[in-house]
């Protein structure tokens, strides 16, 4: 990196960062005086446009980054770069041929939260049975909700994680190169990294996890730009990267470790004593976890907003908590892309699961499921994935067969605080082990790889290892291993399976049509209920149960507003007078109202006018239908 010229790539991560920043200042601003709209966002929006302006007249260049077509064309036509490039355009693919966009955790509670908060036109909290539609983090949502009000559609919301997938390569060989890992392994990750499952998967999707991972690639590369050209504006971008970053997820707090010693040197090196830095201690602020932990604080006592640990996410004893994620490391690493007949390699493990230790892990890790494997690879839950994984397991192992010969050169001389970052980027990883007890934390690592890597390939061994040709082939095939899982993965399949099986009537076939006609179904599974209401119903009473979601009943967005029904749970409230429907469940309404249907009924002096029998289960192999109401109050 030159010292006082900007590369082309942090530039756009500039924007891409502004863009962010915007997004949580607009929304907590936005609720601050109830103008959470579209018109509002709308109103906001020039100054997003004025701080991109100055961003980029600040950073110009006399020198054309572009200069040189060929050179760009003889790096992009290599195996890795084609495959990361078919990988970013079957993405983009998978995300426009489908209508409606689905994830659990999305259509659970990040999506209804964010359309609560559009019809009041501010944030507040939801106070609902699932209590992630509150307590979760905002930095996300902040980024969807602009999309959503301007399109009233969720179909450009995963752009919002395509578009870093876009700056990833070029952030990871900055981030790579400045903390010393040599340019052969740069070169290589800068492509490779990107394939891992939890960052290519989701970027078609709806998830949260790997978009996040550009937040710390930024801290990295902006402390560089700073303290090499001892400018301050590098400082100023890399603080809000930290910002956004744990505004993202609160299981990224542990990453303060060693983003404080990559700051370190910096201070040492910029003016940063000025008029400059309470303006970006404010805005990161706001960016950051703190104004949702306030408000946890002040609505539960606890700065988590879940001092219950309603879904069981805090592991009773940290070292069974260390194993356990450590096992789900292990399972996502060798869970291959197409897994045809699962059933029978899940019977085999049956066994080992039901061992008195795997019991035990499951006693002090609640989420956790022992050693399980899927027909296809499932970005719900996947990390790297069996690609990425399998060749970092390679270089693990077969550093034990080869010594560095005289050719391996030295790090180049890094700030004691650089060299020790990857090294506390550990500690982080091991707290995120013993305190998460997700049952998907290969997941919820997605940030934290970057330094794990750095870490891993500046070790001598590593460098001699990956100069061999079977490196670079293992490679190759590891980026490879996601291509299958974007082209049949059931929430976005890109292959028409189902018209396929029309065609061509095979018994295989026909059976892989039927689970892919279940996600179908599944991604808009209340549409039934939803076109059974009368036209103009801007108000829809809803009482389901835990776990269950409103999220269909929205559409069309922005047309229609969602009313929960028996909350705070117990009250026994009659339902406002001006609803005349509502969507309820016997399970939803014993858990608000501690009633049966009939006497539900009776009490809201409402009749069933429809009734459809909805499937619970994820899997459609083992259904479990639960009866859905459309219900009809009298005046």
């Amino acid at each position: 990196m030159q010292s006082n010229r900007m590369p082309l790539a942090l530039r756009l991560a500039g924007v891409w960062l502004l863009w962010s920043v915007w997004c949580s200042l607009s929304g907590w601003g936005l609720s601050a005086v109830s103008r959470l709209s579209g018109w509002g966002h709308l109103a906001l929006f020039p100054v997003l446009i004025a701080a991109v302006w100055f961003w980029l007249k600040a950073t110009a260049s006399s020198r054309n980054d572009f200069s040189s077509l060929a050179k760009w064309r003889r790096r992009l036509c290599r195996p890795l770069p084609l495959i990361y490039l078919a990988v970013v355009g079957l993405s983009l693919l998978a995300a426009c041929l489908n209508a409606n966009p689905w994830s659990f955790d999305a259509a659970t509670y990040r999506l209804p939260r964010v359309l609560y908060w559009w019809s009041a036109q501010h944030w507040y909290w939801i106070g609902t049975l699932d209590h992630r539609l509150d307590y979760s983090s905002t930095g996300f949502e902040w980024q969807m909700l602009p999309l959503m009000e301007l399109t009233h559609s969720d179909r450009f919301i995963f752009l919002l994680s395509w578009i870093p997938l876009l700056l990833m390569p070029w952030l990871v060989f900055i981030a790579f190169r400045v903390l010393g890992v040599n340019g052969r392994s740069t070169r290589r990750w800068m492509w490779l990294l990107p394939t891992g499952f939890c960052y290519a998967l989701q970027s078609s999707g709806l998830q949260n996890d790997g978009y996040s991972v550009n937040y710390l690639l930024a801290v990295i590369a902006f402390a560089a730009f700073a303290f090499h050209s001892r400018r301050s504006l590098g400082l100023w971008l890399a603080v809000l990267a930290v910002a956004l970053l744990t505004g993202a997820k609160l299981s990224n707090l542990p990453l303060l470790l060693p983003f404080g010693f990559i700051l370190l040197p910096v201070l040492f090196r910029v003016r940063w004593l000025g008029w400059q830095l309470p303006v970006v201690i404010l805005l990161a602020g706001i960016c950051s976890f703190l104004p949702l932990a306030y408000f946890c604080w002040h609505h539960t006592g606890d700065w988590t907003g879940d001092p219950g640990d309603q879904w069981n996410m805090r592991p009773l004893q940290p070292v069974g908590a260390v194993i356990a994620n450590l096992i789900e490391f292990a399972n996502d690493a060798f869970h291959p892309p197409i897994m045809p007949g699962p059933q029978r390699v899940n019977a085999l493990l049956d066994p080992v699961n039901h061992s008195a230790f795997m019991e035990w892990l499951q006693r002090v890790h609640l989420n956790f499921n022992g050693i399980k494997f899927g027909e296809v690879a499932y970005e719900g839950g996947a990390g790297l994935g069996c690609g990425v994984g399998l060749y970092t397991l390679f270089l693990l192992l077969g550093c034990g067969f080869v010594k560095p010969g005289a050719r391996t050169a030295n790090p180049p001389p890094l700030p004691l605080a650089w060299r020790l970052a990857p090294w506390l980027a550990l500690i982080s990883f091991a707290v995120l082990l013993a305190k998460l007890g997700s049952g998907h934390t290969a997941r919820n690592a997605a940030t934290y790889y970057p330094l794990l890597f750095i870490f891993l390939l500046r070790r001598p061994r590593i460098v001699f290892l990956e100069r061999h040709s079977c490196a670079g082939f293992l490679a190759g095939a590891a980026a490879l291993a996601v291509v299958p899982v974007i082209l049949l993965t059931p929430s976005r399949p890109v292959i028409p399976v189902e018209r396929l099986a029309q065609i061509f009537p095979r018994p295989a076939l026909q059976t892989s049509a039927a689970k892919y006609h279940y996600w179908a179904v599944i991604r808009d599974d209340l549409a039934p209920l939803r076109n059974q209401l009368p036209p103009g119903v801007a108000r829809l009473g809803f009482a389901a149960g835990f776990r269950d979601t409103s999220y269909g009943l929205w559409k069309p967005l922005g047309n229609r507003v969602i009313v929960e029904l028996g909350l705070p749970p117990g009250t026994k409230v009659r339902p406002p007078a001006d609803l005349k429907y509502a969507v309820v469940t016997e399970r939803g309404l014993r858990e608000r109202y501690g009633m049966n249907l009939p006497a539900w009924l009776d009490f809201a002096r409402a009749q069933i006018i429809f009734e459809m029998k909805r499937n619970t289960s994820l899997t459609g192999s083992d259904p479990a239908y639960e009866s859905w109401y459309l219900v009809k109050f009298q005046p």
